[in-house]
């Protein structure tokens, strides 16, 4: 299993995750430059010393799936794996691997394997490096308990705890989920039924819109003996994971700000990802702060 890897929130679901050479891109979606600016945008710099580059599309909408992500030059080895309902979305010059629910694919080092959403396409196991990452897509408990009947809500339930009840009984090492204040007060019902059911090491949330303090809210206050929940709110925010130690030691790009309140601007934080890339051990030549979970 490898010791390491760095995970990077672009916006709304959008991620990516470092695991030695193999860069894995989730969900990538710009919304124009006052959600991420250009200086903070993936780009080709960012493949440089990455054998393996593969990108995620769960569902067809523009908050997973950005006509840029088919710009990136073709000479880096970037494959695309989608959710079959994007299929027609696809450029006819690039070449996609389509999965559907209950399918798996192998990308060279990369075994992905697609589940069931509660919306349109799929969410997705990916298994590299001995790590296990699951992105939800738009899997969740999407329901209104202020609007919805009870029969609504009790199917919106039970389809919930099927997709989830059909992972794999296998420890998940990194998880990115919704945490949705559009569903008022029971937004985190779902996040709260997947860390007790699946207890992941360590637990992204997303899909909070601009709505950054329910992000860290929520990380601060849900931590179990099985899972840290950590909030990347910031484009380029970077979480550098250890995973040698238990839990797992967590540092964070803009740690320093959140914690002794310096007042650094995003602006001035520009993580090129490849750096995590050229030492066995990302942490031998850094003094970033360490943000231990459950430590004030």
């Amino acid at each position: 299993m490898a010791k390491q890897a760095a995970v990077t929130f672009f916006h709304q679901s959008g991620f990516t995750v470092a695991v030695g050479k193999t860069l894995l891109i989730f969900s990538y979606w710009q919304a124009g430059e006052d959600k991420i600016p250009e200086s903070h945008r993936l780009s080709d710099r960012d493949f440089k010393g990455f054998n393996n580059i593969v990108v995620f599309v769960p569902r067809n909408s523009a908050e997973h799936h950005d006509p840029v992500i088919y710009t990136w030059k073709k000479s880096f080895p970037i494959t695309y794996v989608v959710s079959a309902d994007a299929k027609d979305a696809v450029p006819d010059d690039v070449t996609a691997r389509f999965i559907r629910e209950g399918e798996s694919l192998s990308v060279a080092n990369v075994r992905v394997s697609a589940f069931g959403s509660t919306d349109a396409g799929v969410s997705l196991l990916v298994k590299t490096g001995g790590l296990h990452i699951f992105h939800a897509g738009d899997l969740n408990l999407w329901h209104w308990r202020e609007e919805n009947t009870l029969r609504e809500i009790t199917r919106a339930e039970d389809e919930f705890y099927r997709v989830v009840a059909s992972l794999p009984n296998e420890k998940l090492d990194i998880c990115m989920f919704p945490v949705d204040p559009n569903l008022g007060g029971f937004y985190d019902a779902g996040a709260n039924h997947f860390i007790m059911a699946r207890k992941p090491s360590v637990f992204f949330p997303m899909h909070w819109g601009s709505r950054t303090e329910i992000a860290e809210d929520y990380a601060r206050r849900m931590h179990t003996a099985h899972t840290t929940v950590h909030a990347l709110t910031e484009p380029r925010e970077t979480a550098v994971i250890d995973f040698s130690v238990k839990p797992p030691l967590i540092r964070d790009t803009l740690a320093e700000r959140k914690v002794f309140g310096r007042g650094v601007l995003p602006q001035e934080i520009n993580v090129d990802l490849n750096v995590y890339i050229s030492s066995d051990d990302p942490f031998s030549e850094t003094d970033l702060p360490v943000d231990l979970p459950g430590q004030e």
